[in-house]
């Protein structure tokens, strides 16, 4: 089976159903900033690791998890994995 290349509107709609399942708010343009960092990781037909991305991830400037009191770490690991079963 051939991976199949992400589009930056998949992302979007996918990092919004990921709030959405998370019951999170949304605030900001976070899922515009998260969107746009995991675009530049898409290579050819495939995203990067998840550990090539991380730092990116985590330096967004937002009180996204403050507010919603919920761990970076399981929110962007369970989007990745959501965007990774995408591509296949």
């Amino acid at each position: 089976m051939e991976n199949r290349c992400i589009s930056r509107t998949d992302i979007l709609q996918s990092t919004l159903f990921h709030i959405q399942v998370k019951q999170c708010q949304y605030i900001d343009n976070f899922p515009e900033e998260v969107t746009t960092i995991i675009e530049s990781a898409v290579g050819k037909r495939k995203l990067k690791d998840y550990e090539a991305i991380k730092r990116r991830l985590y330096r967004i400037r937002t009180n996204f998890f403050k507010i919603n009191e919920i761990k970076k770490k399981d929110f962007f690991e369970g989007l990745y994995a959501r965007l990774q079963n995408k591509t296949r």
